[in-house]
């Protein structure tokens, strides 16, 4: 079935201010555009609350530049595109991680969606995507709780929706302590992933997972120059590979004192309404060795809390009901994220690529 796009305004500033005033001017109706591969996909599907009646073009702002120094770290403007990213010898040397999460995308989609599109992008939840009147969508009600629940949808509960947050790198960057460069009205303010993704919440009257108000831009990611001697993952499983989003996805960075680890930052993406730190899997982890034992006794203690949705008519009690299936790939994420680890103890092998596998 072809699907026409309505009409739209096409604005194209030529300063980040300029853009932040007109996204002010058009109060919500308008929407940046730099890659587009979400925000056309919701024009085309004209999405009742998400479709715009302007697009304000942000993508040459020159936000497209990434840079690396060893006191600053890297900064990646939001407008660069995955590939780059992807390819930076930069990102591959000291943010392995981040350059794992990169790699989670078809080419043609790595070529033109951007970083900041990326990490703002909607939810794929199959309601909202199919243009169901849903919390998202100008209704008030979340189809997932009693629907179809069992790819899209969250494993730790949620707060009126509850679609997963759906970027890859988002949980590499919160486990590398990135900030963003937000600009608005009143100028330009620093967030953690954190404060940008805090999880469902009502922005500016609409139910979203990010803090970004309409009128404002991330300009820049920034990422800290990583502690001398810390090793990074991050692993994600898919059904297809990189033409679907992750059932479920665990980044990782983490320094050692000789072969225990010292510390231990465990980011859980796909799995919640934001990316969620695996708090009990860390503190376990401290002063251990990587061995298989610690490894599987982590994996549990990351999927500890977990609420799986459950959907009857998908089956009775077990593996067919809801998504609950999706605790066991979350263990083995973060199994095989840990295993990847460099550092990993002589009697763990670790993984010769992060990048994604199919079960």
């Amino acid at each position: 079935m072809r699907t026409e796009i309505n009409k739209f305004g096409y604005l194209q500033p030529t300063s980040v201010s300029d853009a932040v005033s007109l996204l002010t001017q058009y109060g919500g109706s308008a929407r940046a555009i730099s890659g587009g591969t979400d925000l056309l996909y919701q024009m085309k599907n004209q999405l009742t609350l998400l479709t715009p009646t302007t697009v304000v073009d942000i993508s040459q702002l020159g936000l497209n530049q990434v840079a690396y120094s060893s006191s600053n770290g890297l900064t990646i403007g939001a407008t660069t595109n995955i590939t780059t990213v992807k390819n930076d010898p930069n990102v591959n040397q000291y943010y392995g991680a981040l350059a794992s999460a990169a790699s989670g995308h078809t080419v043609q989609i790595a070529n033109q969606a951007t970083v900041g599109g990326n990490i703002n992008q909607e939810v794929w939840c199959w309601y909202l995507r199919n243009n169901y009147d849903c919390w998202r969508n100008g209704g008030n009600v979340c189809y997932a709780i009693v629907g179809d629940n069992r790819y899209y949808h969250s494993l730790f509960g949620g707060n009126l929706c509850y679609a997963v947050h759906p970027s890859d790198l988002s949980p590499a960057l919160t486990a590398l302590g990135a900030t963003l460069t937000v600009q608005g009205p009143g100028g330009s303010h620093t967030l953690t992933m954190e404060q940008f993704l805090p999880g469902v919440s009502i922005v500016d009257g609409r139910v979203k997972e990010n803090s970004l108000r309409y009128n404002e831009i991330v300009t820049q990611i920034n990422i800290p120059t990583p502690a001398a001697g810390a090793q990074q993952a991050y692993f994600r499983i898919a059904d297809r590979t990189a033409i679907d989003f992750p059932l479920a996805s665990c980044a990782v960075v983490a320094t050692f004192n000789g072969t225990n680890v010292a510390s231990a930052k465990i980011v859980l993406g796909h799995v919640a309404t934001k990316p969620i730190r695996a708090s009990s899997a860390e503190s376990f982890l401290s002063g251990k060795e990587l061995t298989e034992a610690n490894i599987a006794t982590a994996a549990q203690n990351a999927i500890e809390g977990a609420t799986p949705l459950t959907h009857e008519s998908l089956g009775a009690n077990g593996l067919g009901q809801g998504n609950g299936f999706r605790t066991y790939i979350l263990a083995g994420a973060v199994t095989n994220a840990l295993r990847s680890l460099q550092s990993a103890s002589p009697g763990v092998q670790p993984l010769v690529s992060t990048n994604p596998i199919t079960v």
